[in-house]
């Protein structure tokens, strides 16, 4: 490290250390002042803003921290911002990276109240289980002081366990019928919102709120709970929450041009999606959309978790749009043409599709992740011309007033007349469904060779996807031809079956369009079409089949099931390794393969010509299968 450097960086460390040696200090001052603690997989913002509102009514004047800041140097400005004249702070806590996280924080805050919400999969992968969560969770309780107050969710087994890690007072909250504060009547059936019942020592009353979705009451309750903790009155403690509305991204509903969008976007965890899904089920609306952007915080395979939340929204929405780089793998839950399930890797193409196929009246559901889908901009996109459309920003603010919105970035459209979607706007705008022509039993089978048309980049692991098809028409004895501009076709017969060999000239991203422009009026269908590609994930010169999937970050194959919004697409791969860590990715795929390596990938390329014909073969069967049949 230079000199420079680590200077920099020492005065970094010891600027933040001062600034918490200064918090303790202050906060030893607030003697006055209730400081409440509030932690859990899921609601953490809503309750501590539910709270809030309760205790500026009740004790009036407090602080809290805004938006879902909740990182210590957060915490540290609210802190010192928070004086003797203050009643109460209310804080949020995130446990987001793993054991040990509460420690800096419970150590500046101090707290005498908690609130645990829930036990969820939010930040599971740093955790590995649930219990190991709730391990990191109960710390906040554990922290309390003696005269303190642990408000635990009665209707979740780890919540509730954590009472036997205090000696103090335990207030419970939940529908159980053994909660302290119980709720019932629960409703929230779009386009009303969230009402209940809570009782508290005999006394019951009516909750009002503004929130939509029934699986916010966890958050109302405990906020009532908190509430009568420090002696607010029961139905004061209701009116409040009356006026208190929905955080941004979380479930927060807004409309434009009659169209009634709910916001799930600030994060998406697997455990979020049901209640987010339960909420559309039951919601009252002309035409019901959901668009899912990146889900997180899941275990097994990431293309089955996408298929499986796929099926569900097709079973509750007219249609169902997939939004980012994993976007195609929900695909594969099309069951047949009427399925509207379309992907979308680029935010941008998705607007574009929405702005053509949303109407009035309809209640779109935005799910994703903020951090890495800023799906907002599908809203804005509605009312104004946007330039940024970056995925991969990292900022942790609303897009509406983010600085860089009119700064151009991020990837470019999509030509317009070429994607088979968008060409079927004009029948969504009429308010129709677009159908997908029924495929010939009969027909040519179209084999697309991906790879770069540059002489230079011949033997690069990009291009052997180029090389297998070169090899199979040199074996089988068939001229390639020009077929029109970007492409050459070599045609020949397998089994008594026609078959088209495809090589697109153009960059990888844009094969998609090229290729769906290409296929317009000839005989050419997806479940009749093979795509050969490189792999990064097989290990060299591995040769695989697949039937059918997502893209796998290929950005070939990403751009055709775009274009045609069909995953089933035959699939051969050709396994190219992959780069140290000191090469990029982008560097990699367009280096040649090294004399060492060049026997191995050529017995590669027969191998994958040696799939090829396999799978030819085994349409061929099932045709002949099928004309038998009839």
């Amino acid at each position: 490290m230079r000199l420079k450097d680590a200077l920099a960086w020492r005065w970094q460390h010891l600027s933040r250390l001062s600034s918490y040696q200064l918090t303790y200090w202050h906060r030893r001052r607030l003697r006055n002042t209730v400081f409440i603690g509030v932690t859990g997989s899921a609601g953490k913002t809503t309750t501590k803003d539910l709270i809030a509102s309760i205790l500026q009514v009740h004790l009036l004047r407090g602080t809290k921290n805004p938006d879902s800041l909740n990182f210590p140097e957060d915490m540290v400005k609210v802190l010192l911002a928070t004086s003797k004249r203050d009643a109460y702070c209310v804080m949020e806590i995130s446990a987001h990276a793993g054991p040990g996280m509460l420690d800096l924080p419970l150590a500046l805050l101090k707290p005498q109240l908690a609130v645990v919400t829930n036990i969820g999969s939010d930040h599971l992968t740093a955790y590995h289980s649930r219990q190991g969560i709730a391990d990191e969770k109960a710390r906040l309780v554990r922290a309390l002081p003696a005269d303190g107050v642990a408000i635990l969710n009665a209707d979740d087994p780890l919540v509730w366990a954590m009472h036997s890690q205090f000696s103090g007072r335990c207030l419970s909250f939940g529908e159980s019928e053994d909660a302290m504060l119980r709720g019932d009547t629960i409703s929230s059936v779009w386009p009303a919102r969230l009402t209940l019942n809570a009782t508290w020592q005999g006394q019951t009353v009516q909750v009002k709120t503004q929130l939509c979705g029934s699986h916010w009451a966890p958050a109302v309750l405990a906020a009532l709970a908190c509430g009568v903790a420090l002696g607010a009155p029961l139905q004061l403690a209701a009116e409040a929450l009356e006026l208190t509305e929905p955080f941004e991204g979380r479930m927060a509903p807004v409309q434009i041009n009659g169209i009634h969008f709910i916001r799930d976007d600030w994060k998406a965890p697997l455990s979020t999606v049901a209640p987010a899904f339960d909420f559309m089920r039951t919601a009252h609306a002309a035409r019901k959309i959901i668009v899912i952007g990146t889900i997180s915080d899941y275990t097994g395979d990431s293309s089955k978790r996408y298929v499986e939340i796929a099926k569900a929204a097709l079973a509750i929405a007219a249609c169902v749009v997939f939004v980012g780089p994993r976007a195609s793998a929900a695909l594969r839950a099309k069951s047949g043409a009427d399925d509207a399930l379309y992907a979308f890797p680029s935010l941008r193409d998705a607007a574009t599709f929405l702005r053509g196929y949303l109407q009035a009246d309809d209640l779109v559901l935005l799910k994703g992740s903020h951090k890495a889908d800023h799906m907002q901009r599908l809203i804005i996109a509605l009312q104004t011309e946007l330039l940024c459309w970056r995925a991969d920003c990292g900022y942790m603010r609303s897009c509406q007033s983010c600085q860089y919105l009119q700064v151009p970035s991020g990837p470019k459209a999509a030509p317009e007349n070429v994607p088979i979607v968008t060409a079927k706007l004009q029948e969504f705008a009429s308010d129709s469904v677009p159908q997908i022509q029924s495929e010939p039993d009969m027909g040519v089978v179209s084999v697309i060779g991906l790879g770069n048309p540059q002489l230079n980049l011949a033997d690069t692991p990009h291009n052997v996807g180029y090389r297998a098809l070169e090899w199979l028409a040199q074996q089988r004895g068939w001229e390639w031809q020009a077929g029109s501009a970007q492409t050459l076709i070599a045609n020949g017969e397998v089994q008594g079956l026609p078959v088209r060999l495809i090589k697109l000239a153009c960059p990888m991203n844009e094969v998609g369009p090229l290729l769906c422009a290409w296929s317009a009026g000839r005989d050419f269908a997806v479940a009749r079409s093979i795509i050969v590609h490189d792999d990064l994930d097989l290990p060299f010169a591995q040769v695989r089949a697949k039937l059918r999937g997502g893209d796998g970050g290929h950005r070939g194959v990403r751009s055709i099931l775009q274009s045609f919004q069909d995953d089933r697409f035959l699939r051969v791969k050709i396994g190219v390794g992959q780069p140290d860590q000191y090469m990029p990715l982008a560097d990699f795929v367009l280096t040649p393969f090294s004399q060492a390596q060049q026997q191995q990938i050529l017995a590669a390329h027969a191998a994958a010509a040696d799939r090829v014909l396999e799978l030819i073969r085994n349409l061929s069967t099932a045709q002949a299968k099928n004309v038998k049949g009839t």
